[in-house]
């Protein structure tokens, strides 16, 4: 599945899975993406409350062999979130032995004792990264979902295989996190998005600066209590995107970018590597050419990628330059229509009494942009490079074949 394509509300209906009914080998197939995968594990932890789908892209065997589960580049976990009060045969153990428990830990600031629901979500990951060792994770979850995902993430020990995290309306978990494990939020802190509708009762614990993972406030609507916890308050753009402030945005949109470019380059170096590998007789010509051709081929897609991911990143940047300006003329002509008894000038001292100066609404923020838009291009050219880079490689190793360039007619 390429995340790169994924809207964000693509991204929250997938999240909406986890409180559907599937069993092992169940078909996962999401509205307006289609299939993702199929469930190859479906944990009902009775003792903790955990419940937590594990999907990976092909259905595997009912017993699948060591070499079954090596084939598995990608996996999906998938936290459930707490079942309805009153509702089920275990919203007890979910709200008693969970929920509460951790908000009087998030509001308190109290000590370091996660509920056996987040050690169990946690031994879940470890168990999976294990189980399928090629694997890269992406991790979704909502509510006490959420919080399970916090916790699991920060207490990995490989840390470099999860590929991203998108979680939902939890509180903050980041006070119960040993250093151990503080130290791996911030290390994957670009790679797991954290939303908040800060409307919603459940999300406590966020005043504090320190958080698990990017944390995002989306720009909501009021709706019922209820409604607000399960993203009634969302508000979408006509892609189908969250609307959140642009400052957000743009930090949004490039640690996206990277993700999806960094995994397309991951596939490249696998590739690239069996290319330098080969020699000696070891593979016939015919092998090494379907192989190079991949390579290029992804080398293209990566580059388009970049080009694209990047320039949309410069264009929010701009965006928000311009929004920045336009907010400041409007906070001068309303202030001169309240202030009407007063000339421009007074009206400007006025407003930079109050710390409303075209300093520090518009130039500050410009500066801010300014500084993305260096770095994006920059990330760009680096990016841009290293694809010419692999595909000057594999030229030269192409053209050194000389069995190959006979047939193809280049040398």
């Amino acid at each position: 599945m390429n995340s790169i394509n994924l809207s964000d509300r693509d991204r929250i209906n997938i999240a909406w899975a986890e409180y559907e009914d599937y069993s092992k080998g169940s078909k996962v197939k999401i509205k307006d993406i289609g299939t993702i995968g199929y469930v190859s594990e479906s944990i009902n932890n009775k003792k903790t409350g955990e419940q937590t789908y594990i999907i990976t892209p092909e259905k595997l065997p009912k017993n699948p062999t060591p070499a079954d589960l090596e084939k598995v580049q990608n996996v999906t976990v998938l936290y459930r979130g707490s079942t309805e009060l009153m509702k089920g045969d275990d919203w007890v153990t979910d709200w008693v032995k969970n929920d509460v428990p951790m908000a009087n830990q998030v509001i308190g600031g109290g000590q370091q004792m996660p509920t056996a629901q987040l050690k169990s979500s946690s031994q879940t990951l470890k168990n999976a990264m294990g189980r399928y060792s090629n694997a890269s994770f992406d991790i979704y979850g909502h509510s006490l979902g959420s919080m399970n995902g916090q916790y699991a993430i920060s207490d990995t020990e490989n840390p470099e295989r999860i590929r991203s995290a998108y979680l939902y309306e939890g509180p903050n978990i980041h006070t119960v996190l040993n250093d151990r494990q503080q130290e791996t939020a911030e290390k994957l802190q670009n790679r797991i998005f954290n939303y908040i509708d800060d409307k919603d009762l459940i999300t406590v614990g966020y005043s504090r600066a320190s958080t698990v993972g990017m944390l995002i406030r989306i720009d909501s609507k009021k709706t019922g209590v209820m409604q607000q916890h399960m993203w009634g308050g969302y508000q979408f753009d006509k892609k189908g995107n969250i609307r959140i402030e642009a400052t957000a945005k743009v930090g949004v949109k490039m640690a996206q970018t990277e993700i999806a470019i960094l995994d397309q380059l991951k596939n490249l170096t696998v590739l690239t590597g069996k290319l330098r590998a080969r020699g000696g007789g070891l593979s016939s010509s015919e092998q090494i050419y379907l192989e190079s051709s991949e390579v290029l081929i992804i080398a293209e897609g990566i580059a388009r990628m970049v080009e694209s991911g990047f320039s949309e990143i410069v264009k929010a940047c701009k965006d928000a330059i311009t929004e920045t300006e336009k907010h400041w003329q409007d906070t001068v002509q309303r202030a001169q229509e309240v202030a009407s008894h007063l000339n421009y000038y007074e009206v400007m001292d006025a407003l930079a009494d109050g710390g409303a100066t075209k300093a520090s609404i518009v130039d500050e923020a410009t500066t801010y942009y300014e500084k993305k838009i260096a770095k994006a291009e920059k990330l760009k050219a680096d990016y841009q490079n290293l694809v010419e880079e692999i595909k000057t490689s594999v030229t030269k190793q192409l053209a050194l074949d000389k069995e190959l360039a006979k047939e193809l007619q280049i040398g």
